[in-house]
């Protein structure tokens, strides 16, 4: 709503309209400095029919508006030769993540004259604007698509959408209590019978995350501390109200549980399941069936999985690769301790063949082994030639089993990118740096602190 803007809606008009102009204005820029006219590039503007019409969607209405005005760009700042410009208003797009919360009013909207799209019928209206017929045309002046289904001639549609919304909702809460009402009336009459079905029809059970926040005592609990009421300075008190970390058994939750009950409970395994990238959350269709889906799915197959069959099917492979453990290679750099490389001297006893390497590497067995060593640079070529005398020594790799076989280390498959840090930031840091941010995160939700733009209420960045 426009008396809530933060933010958030500011960044999203910087990834939604500043961003874009700043794209096309670069791709412009570029082809002047490289004197490359004549094959503009095809830009499609996502527009949309929702000027405001929703309501409580921050500046999304806004940045639609303000992108139409590229179409007059594109004469008063010349982009001809260099862009080409065609607007697609998109119309209701049903089964899309923008428009899930609105799918159950998509009937109540085309009754009333609208016509909605489906994700592959909008697909296939914006690839058609991809045509070459349109190109050509496109080239010559820009070019307004008009997909939006008559819904920007409905008048009221936020009211509309709402009062449907509330429509359903009520009906639904009605069925749910009559429901309700006759289980518990057959339940009273029939309780055998009815055991007896819900043992044949029995519902999995849905995990329950919950992050545990501290309990905080009243003021009325803590007289008996009131005696020591200035006797510190409380701003230079350091106050822990939440803890994370990043260890061998994931983070502070899963790790008490393993040590405190010696198994993971349904929920601590959904969640290092996760972690280690063995599954991942799903909302949207299927890949196989199609269907519409909300919920956790194998990483490999994308096979759905239900709440309840994450443990019995990756508890063990979990407990196998958490914790204290036999070191993994793949986790360790290569690093395998019943193959441990170490270099043994060994003595030449006669002369051996030369060898090419380059001028530095040359001089820096010239000088390790003096006189043993022969070196002389390559008439045709920039290299140099080395050959070993008698006498020299060489240190040859060998393989050794290692007395230290176990180590702490993380969960196989941990990966920063699962908890949403960019990877460009993964790659530019270090690990450690790393975990603490992870770790930094959990410990700012167990403080009940779920958006660390909240600390900057109370205090400047800068302190």
């Amino acid at each position: 709503m426009a008396t809530n803007l933060g933010s958030r809606s500011e960044l999203a008009q910087r990834v939604m309209l500043t961003n874009v102009l700043r794209v096309l204005g670069s791709i412009k820029t570029a082809k002047l400095q490289l004197r490359y006219s004549g094959s503009p590039s095809l830009v499609v503007l996502p527009l949309s029919p929702n000027h405001g019409s929703f309501g409580g969607d921050g500046l999304y209405g806004e940045c639609k508006i303000a992108l139409e005005t590229l179409f007059n760009r594109w004469e008063s700042e010349e982009w001809e030769g260099y862009l080409s410009i065609v607007g697609a208003a998109i119309g209701w797009t049903r089964g899309t993540s923008l428009m899930s919360a609105t799918n159950l009013v998509a009937q109540k909207v085309e009754s009333l004259g609208v016509r909605t799209f489906s994700a592959r019928e909008m697909a296939f209206n914006i690839l058609g604007l991809l045509n070459p017929q349109i190109s050509r045309i496109v080239h010559r002046h820009p070019v307004w698509a008009d997909f939006t289904g008559g819904i920007d001639c409905l008048r009221g549609l936020g009211k509309i959408v709402g009062g449907e919304r509330s429509r359903i909702e009520r009906r639904s809460k009605i069925i749910r209590k009559c429901l309700q009402s006759t289980a518990n009336d057959i339940s009273a009459l029939q309780h055998h019978h009815v055991y007896a079905i819900q043992l044949d029809h029995y519902m999995s059970s849905l995990a329950n995350h919950q992050s545990h926040f501290p309990a905080v005592k009243g003021y009325n609990d803590l007289q008996h501390l009131h005696h020591l009421q200035g006797m510190v300075n409380l701003d230079k008190v350091v106050v822990v109200t939440g803890y994370g970390e990043v260890g061998p058994h994931g983070n502070s939750e899963t790790r008490w549980e393993i040590e405190a009950f010696g198994e993971l409970s349904m929920e601590g395994c959904i969640e290092l399941a996760w972690i280690m990238g063995l599954i991942k959350h799903h909302n949207g269709p299927l890949a196989i069936t199609k269907q519409h889906y909300i919920g956790w799915v194998d990483a490999k197959s994308n096979e759905p999985i239900k709440d309840i069959e994450v443990k019995p099917r990756y508890h063990e492979y979990i407990l196998a690769h958490t914790g204290i453990r036999l070191m993994e290679p793949e986790l360790t750099g290569g690093y395998d301790p019943i193959k441990k490389s170490v270099l043994r001297e060994v003595l030449i006893e006669h002369d051996m063949e030369p060898f090419e390497a380059s001028a530095d590497e040359a001089a820096a067995f010239k000088q390790s082994n003096g006189d043993k060593v022969d070196i002389w640079e390559c008439a045709n070529s920039a290299s140099w030639s080395v050959r070993f005398l008698k006498g020299a020594l060489v240190r040859v790799p060998m393989a050794v089993a290692a007395d230290r076989l176990v180590a702490a280390m993380l969960p196989t498959g941990w990966n920063a990118a699962c908890f949403g840090i960019p990877d460009d930031v993964i790659r530019q840091v270090d690990p450690v740096t790393l975990y603490t941010l992870v770790a930094t995160v959990e410990a700012l939700v167990r403080s009940g602190i779920t958006d660390p733009y909240e600390l900057y209420q109370h205090f400047h960045v800068s302190e």
